[in-house]
């Protein structure tokens, strides 16, 4: 087993969203059972990881390869999907793996539309890419897993964020509930190949190119990463 320790250091604060609605103008940081005990589930750093190993691994991973296919075919897929009868779906952005092979098997009208722009493709994640090889997926086990080491998060709310959508009806802005806290947390590889991809996404992440949480069009959510490796 590796252990690669890793601490996200913020430079500018984040917000990981509950599901609470409060019926107020504001975004409230994730939380459990207790509204009072902020704190970022393991599931969010991994989703960050995978997405930064997506751009690191851009022409090996599945979801990015299907993701540039798909998008230079959009008019192409949504008129193809109109002919599926009772089809009200809007047209996928990406696939990952287990979703290519499950199109391979599927007869319904929706799967034959995506077989037929993504058939190549198929063929080429016959078997597991390297993003789906080490953050797993409905038909693989992940080769990693993340142990994070503190629980909750110190937050304040930053005041009146305004979107150019509703600016004219909503002049008091948004008020967001963010974090500057450290994140630190270890991620536990079973391989060579699972410690290289995780660093590579690490690289991801201080070259600016992905960001943890919403509101990263606002400037939320930019981190440097600082890790070790200890085998």
């Amino acid at each position: 087993m590796i252990r690669i320790h890793v601490k996200l250091v913020p430079l500018t604060p984040y917000n990981i969203s509950a599901s609470l609605k409060t019926g107020e103008r504001k975004v409230m940081f994730y939380f459990g059972s207790d509204p009072s005990f902020k704190f970022i589930p393991p599931t969010t750093i991994k989703g960050l990881l995978r997405t930064a190993a997506c751009y690191a691994y851009f022409e090996g991973a599945c979801e990015t390869v299907t993701a540039k296919i798909l998008l230079s075919n959009l008019d192409r897929v949504e008129s193809e999907l109109k002919k599926c009868k009772n089809s009200e779906k809007k047209a996928k952005s990406s696939f990952t793996c287990a979703e290519l092979q499950r199109l391979r098997e599927s007869e319904d009208c929706e799967s034959k539309v995506y077989a037929n722009i993504l058939g190549d493709v198929i063929e080429k994640f016959s078997k597991p890419c390297i993003i789906c090889r080490v953050f797993g997926n409905e038909n693989i086990r992940a080769k990693m897993r993340i142990v994070m080491s503190h629980k909750k998060v110190n937050t304040q709310f930053m005041s009146g964020l305004k979107f150019t959508y509703d600016i004219k009806k909503k002049s008091e802005g948004l008020n967001i509930e963010v974090s500057k806290d450290e994140i630190e947390f270890d991620v536990l590889c079973e391989d060579e190949e699972c410690k290289n991809v995780i660093i590579e996404a690490l690289r991801q992440i201080n070259d600016g190119i992905v960001r943890l949480g919403r509101f990263k069009s606002r400037g939320l959510g930019i981190l440097r990463a600082e890790y070790k490796v200890i085998t």
